[in-house]
């Protein structure tokens, strides 16, 4: 009788030990699986160039807009004290 229970205690280790090796196989292989799934999604260097580009051109743009918005604000202020300077020394001439 302690004969049986040896070899059933040792085909259950066995058993358990090959359902082990099946799961860690399945988990390698999922795993890569995954991996495979995560490099599909991430942009080629190409794709990641063309999107910089066009982030530095759509900033660039915004930027220039902000400078020739500025630079008219400057235009306007030289022509108003243009404008008060020739009202002052109309002023001076006067008196």
């Amino acid at each position: 009788m302690c004969g049986n229970i040896r070899q059933v205690t040792l085909l259950f280790v066995v058993d358990v030990e090959r359902h082990a090796r099946d799961f860690m196989e399945a988990a390698k292989k999922l795993q890569l699986y995954f991996i495979s799934l995560q490099h599909e999604d991430q942009p080629t260097k190409e794709e990641m160039l063309r999107k910089e580009i066009f982030i530095m051109e759509d900033e660039l743009k915004t930027k220039s807009e902000l400078i020739k918005k500025h630079e008219n604000l400057i235009e306007a202020w030289r022509k108003e004290l243009k404008e008060q300077l020739d009202r002052h020394t109309a002023e001076l001439q006067r008196v």
